[in-house]
């Protein structure tokens, strides 16, 4: 379900495949996301820097209501 709401995103510029319990997103302002996130205290984890990464970050899929309020403070940084 994440996935699904953060392809609707027109910032989101690619999603990685993933089986695992995260996802790796690329999308417009990546760093200042990242900053504006960790200040709401949600935590992803920057991985601009790494090959192949650039632009990127990786969120863990949490709860629902965790979910919820990711997809919320995301749309809220880019209306801002």
């Amino acid at each position: 379900k994440l996935v699904e709401a953060l392809t609707q995103l027109s910032q989101v510029e690619h999603i990685t495949p993933s089986d695992a319990n995260f996802i790796l997103v690329k999308l417009k302002y990546p760093k200042e996301l990242y900053d504006f996130l960790v200040s709401l205290g949600i935590i992803v984890r920057d991985r601009s820097k790494v090959e192949l990464c650039e632009g990127c970050l990786r969120i863990t899929i949490g709860t629902a209501d965790e979910n919820i309020k990711l997809l919320a403070a995301i749309k809220q940084f880019y209306i801002a």
